[in-house]
């Protein structure tokens, strides 16, 4: 009986936690071009990564769009390429946010 009740708390715990950790809406839309209306590449490309433990643990899922473009001098934003790269098992997720522009 004591077994049962710890295996109860432990599928109770698991299930409680796992709602915290979903998926990226990229996993429903897939890899590519976001809010743009053009196909035009600006001149200035600034990239970023970001490593995503168990969908949970990580400093972002997505780097956002306006770090990457102040981080690299970007003042006008031409396109926008969101990816992502699922690890091993799913345990790890990589993000990339690629940004063009002037």
């Amino acid at each position: 009986m004591k077994k049962f009740k710890l295996v109860a708390i432990v599928a109770v715990i698991c299930l409680i936690i796992s709602g915290c950790a979903s998926l990226a809406t990229s996993a429903l839309i897939g890899p590519g071009n976001y809010f743009s209306d053009t196909v035009e590449v600006g001149a200035k490309r600034g990239e970023a990564k970001s490593t995503v433990v168990l969908g949970i643990f990580g400093k972002e899922n997505y780097p956002s769009v306006e770090r990457v473009a102040r981080e690299n001098g970007i003042t006008r934003i031409a396109t926008v390429e969101r990816y992502s790269k699922p690890g091993f098992l799913l345990i790890w997720s990589e993000y990339t946010t690629i940004v063009t522009g002037e």
